[in-house]
């Protein structure tokens, strides 16, 4: 029976590499080309594109796959070698891409198949033709896009880069953003107002004696022992945050001890 040609050519706003890189992006295809259904790139080549990769198309008259085995020239050129299919008996072509100057380029595809079905001629002619010609129409979409995106992105980093060069040249320099403080730094915060991360342990120690406080408050006959063993507890806390790397300073420390004694001493606790 033989091959049956057909090839389309469009021009496309994006630069050739961004079209070669669409074309072969392939496990992303049923995302934009209309007549994949599916994908699967069975074998990469040494620079991590596609070299063995299987098709699943909606060719109109029924669903077909095949396998094919893909060569690049990158980026002006795409050949490949029918290697199996269900539906298909043999599929060669290329994709070819010319570099028109200002971001722009001509694309061409050739695809010879040979349908496993039966199928009148022209039949067959048109669904081949519809279908390689809705292909590079969803080429040129995407790769707009992209090329759209991209230059969207550059522009928005141009933009920063030119604010902050006549920033400079004023000699305007901008505040840097705190770091966020700890979603509890208020309840930790001393009462003058200071945040400095050596009374956190102090903080941690009050915390643990607190728990101590209130479990010899619910009135069971063990108050005393769950009392003493939270105060103990809570300054075990505050002995591993001190030997967490914090370096605080050994008066913190000192500090932090004297608070729990205190606490674990009051005269309302029973003795």
């Amino acid at each position: 029976m033989g091959l049956n040609w057909a090839e389309h050519t469009v021009e496309i706003a994006a630069p050739m590499q961004t079209c070669f890189d669409a074309i072969t992006d392939y496990e992303t295809f049923p995302s934009w080309q209309g007549a994949v259904v599916d994908t699967e790139v069975l074998d990469w080549d040494k620079k991590g594109r596609g070299k063995r990769v299987r098709l699943f198309i909606d060719a109109k008259v029924r669903k077909v796959d095949y396998t094919l085995d893909y060569r690049y020239d990158e980026p002006e050129r795409i050949e490949w070698d029918f290697v199996e299919g269900n539906g298909i008996n043999g599929a060669d072509g290329h994709y070819l891409f010319d570099d028109l100057g200002d971001g722009r380029t001509r694309a061409t595809y050739k695809l010879g198949l040979e349908v496993g079905i039966p199928l009148p001629g022209p039949v067959a002619r048109r669904a081949h033709k519809s279908t390689l010609k809705g292909s590079v129409e969803d080429l040129k979409r995407e790769a707009e896009r992209r090329a759209a995106s991209s230059a969207k992105a550059s522009s928005r980093g141009d933009s920063k880069s030119r604010e902050a060069e006549l920033a400079e040249k004023a000699g305007i320099r901008r505040p840097q953003r705190p770091a966020p403080a700890p979603a509890d730094a208020e309840e930790w915060a001393p009462s003058d107002g200071s945040r400095s991360l050596a009374e956190l342990p102090g903080q941690l120690v009050g915390r643990a004696t607190s728990v101590g406080r209130r479990a010899a408050e619910g009135g069971i006959e063990a108050a005393r022992d769950v009392t003493a063993g939270a105060a103990s507890a809570g300054f075990g806390v505050a002995r591993r945050v001190v030997g967490l790397g914090l370096r605080v300073p050994a008066a913190v420390a000192d500090r932090a001890g004297r608070l729990l004694r205190r606490d674990s001493n009051l005269d309302h606790y029973p003795r």
